[in-house]
């Protein structure tokens, strides 16, 4: 499946430990600045619990398709953390396109500017 950035982001969850299900899916918008874009990433980070999560995040200022970060939290349950760990393969087969992947431990490793300097880099 190919990123069609139909949507700012999308959470996904591990269902019933068996199955990836998009948790939830941002507003469809598309952001022309970094800080239009980091209004953004905040509003999605608002909606994030303690429980493991894949995201796909579209920075908008960039040309290139979205991006995923893996957000497991540190104080989520241990079983929690291991479907989550072992299930990442399925989720960066299904989704074409992403070049960068970032490991999120807990809400600090979230942070927008260090993030999108990252993504940057990887197009210089």
């Amino acid at each position: 499946m190919r990123i069609r950035r139909t949507h700012k982001f999308a959470l996904f969850d591990i269902e019933g430990k068996k199955k990836i299900v998009a948790d939830m899916c941002g507003d469809p918008c598309k952001t022309k600045t970094k800080e239009e874009d980091e209004a953004q990433f905040n509003r999605m980070k608002e909606q994030l619990t303690n429980e493991p999560r894949y995201i796909l995040y579209d920075y908008g200022f960039m040309k290139k398709d979205g991006r995923r970060v893996n957000k497991c939290d540190k104080n989520a349950k241990i079983g929690g953390k291991m479907i989550f760990a072992s299930s990442k393969d399925i989720i960066k087969k299904s989704f074409t396109g992403l070049s960068l992947e970032f490991q999120a431990n807990d809400e600090g490793d979230l942070d927008y500017k260090a993030l999108s300097e990252e993504v940057e880099k990887e197009l210089r």
